[in-house]
């Protein structure tokens, strides 16, 4: 009896806290899942306790002194997933303002990739980055960082990033793409019939792209060297 208890002790999952592993049993398992399930069906009720409407921002502490980076983009990007069920609280534009004024670090892959991905996600017009001509250079170096750290096709399962950073950066470039842009590079060459279109989304202002995206044609449409550039890095 001790060998099969000792048996199904190993096989449950295992966890860590502080350095001490923490064994769930199936019940206790069901239980946070159940949890999780309610979580879901009441998030935008529960996640009103969690705005701070001093800095217009989410907290796990409302009333901290800086705006919380993190917990107020993943609190966007759930707004944005079920924007029905957000009623008692501020617009979630707002919220998205307060965001990009925040002290949040452009040269930081993760920091840029979450903001990138709640801007181009809750203003897909980007009238928010527009109006804010302040975040626009910190934008453009956000954007520069995501390019530089996105997923290389060539390297295989051999990323620099983990998984995990390989996925936001790599949601992060597919929304900052225009779907309109050519993919085939024989459309960007001299002559052709359309003019080649940039491979940044055209919405984005040119202040708050990198100066070498801007440059190909990184606001409205017009030639450059854009998509060219993007197709032959493919």
């Amino acid at each position: 009896m001790r060998v099969l208890t000792a048996l199904l002790a190993a096989q449950r999952p295992q966890c860590r806290h502080g350095g001490a592993r923490l064994a769930l049993s199936f019940g206790e398992s069901r239980a946070l899942d159940g949890q999780l399930s309610k979580l879901c069906a009441a998030g935008a009720d529960h996640m009103s306790g969690f705005f701070d409407q001093r800095t217009d921002s989410f907290a796990i502490t409302p009333g901290a002194p800086r705006l919380s980076v993190t917990t107020s983009a993943f609190a966007l990007l759930a707004l944005d997933a079920d924007p029905w069920a957000w009623t008692d609280g501020p617009a979630p534009v707002t919220v998205l303002s307060a965001l990009l004024a925040a002290e949040w670090r452009a040269n930081d892959p993760f920091q840029a990739a979450l903001v990138v991905v709640s801007e181009r996600m809750l203003d897909p017009a980007a009238a928010a980055l527009a109006s804010s001509p302040a975040s626009q250079a910190k934008f453009a170096l956000a954007v520069e960082t995501i390019l530089a750290a996105r997923p290389r096709r060539r390297a295989g399962r051999n990323q620099r990033e983990s998984a995990y950073m390989c996925y936001w950066t790599a949601r992060a470039s597919t929304l900052l793409l225009n779907p309109d842009a050519a993919v085939n590079v024989e459309e960007c060459r001299p002559g052709a019939e359309a003019p080649c279109q940039p491979s940044l989304h055209p919405s984005i202002p040119a202040a708050a792209l990198p100066a070498a995206k801007a440059a190909g044609g990184g606001e409205g449409g017009g030639e450059g060297e854009g998509c060219a550039a993007v197709a032959r890095k493919r």
